[in-house]
């Protein structure tokens, strides 16, 4: 019998274990994503109880999973991402940055977007945790932990789509880069909007309803274009400081 239950045990062990070990998504997880863009109303309701219903996993803990899953193919995206590297590389090389020794400008070029995407989920984590925790209209009286599982909740669905975002975003030449960026800002816009109105808010209709997850998706998408402003900024600013020149103009 002890046996059994050994094997049992190892049998539970599967590739969901797995899953779980290295990015915190397991099976629970995927139907929570799976229900926030299907059915959202449900998965708003059960973030109304201490346990999440015992059926979903909570909304800041699936929103890092993708950050997660980010760090852990950062490498692959950075090395294939040519378009980006050849966008700062024609930058430095346009404002006569001079080359170390053995360097090329593509090298400090994708040594820019590495800082970039180093930098890039740290800011995000921060600056998203301290507006979850502030938002206040949600059209009921709510508590901090309350109005974090909201928040979360509304924005888990447009960071699902953060794995396909960035390997479009490998074959986007140099030039189209800015106008990719524009498209991902209307695509998020749009899903956290749909995500908020149809599974949020619940204690507001209409209009009433119509202006708040308005508001809260603007803010999102201005706060998330303001932090890769910023941080693009501070890559140019790190590399131009290590290599002994001033910013690139």
């Amino acid at each position: 019998m002890a046996d059994k239950i050994k094997e049992d045990g190892r049998n539970a062990l599967s590739m969901d274990a797995i899953a779980e070990d290295l990015f915190g998504l397991n099976i629970r997880g995927l139907r929570s994503i799976f229900v926030l863009w299907v059915h959202p109303k449900r998965y708003f309701a059960a973030a109304r109880t201490p346990d999440w219903g015992n059926r979903y996993t909570p909304s800041i803990r699936l929103w890092l999973t993708f950050f997660a899953l980010f760090s852990a193919l950062k490498i692959w995206w950075i090395g294939g991402n040519e378009g980006m590297i050849g966008a700062y590389a024609n930058g430095f090389a346009q404002s006569g940055m001079p080359l170390p020794e053995g360097m090329t400008y593509e090298d400090i070029g994708k040594e820019t977007v590495l800082w970039v995407f180093g930098l890039w989920p740290i800011l995000q984590i921060i600056s998203m945790v301290l507006l979850s925790l502030v938002y206040p209209f949600w059209g009921e009286r709510t508590t901090m932990a309350l109005r974090q599982r909201y928040f979360f909740a509304v924005i888990v669905p447009s960071a699902s789509l953060m794995p396909v975002v960035l390997t479009i975003m490998l074959f986007v030449p140099g030039n189209m880069l800015n106008l990719y960026g524009m498209a991902l800002a209307v695509v998020s816009l749009f899903v956290a909007f749909q995500t908020g109105y149809r599974g949020g808010f619940e204690k507001v209709s209409g209009f009433q309803k119509a202006w708040r997850v308005g508001l809260l998706a603007v803010i999102v998408v201005v706060l998330n274009i303001l932090t890769n402003i910023i941080i693009q900024i501070v890559g140019i600013l790190v590399i131009s400081q290590k290599y002994g020149y001033g910013p690139v103009g």
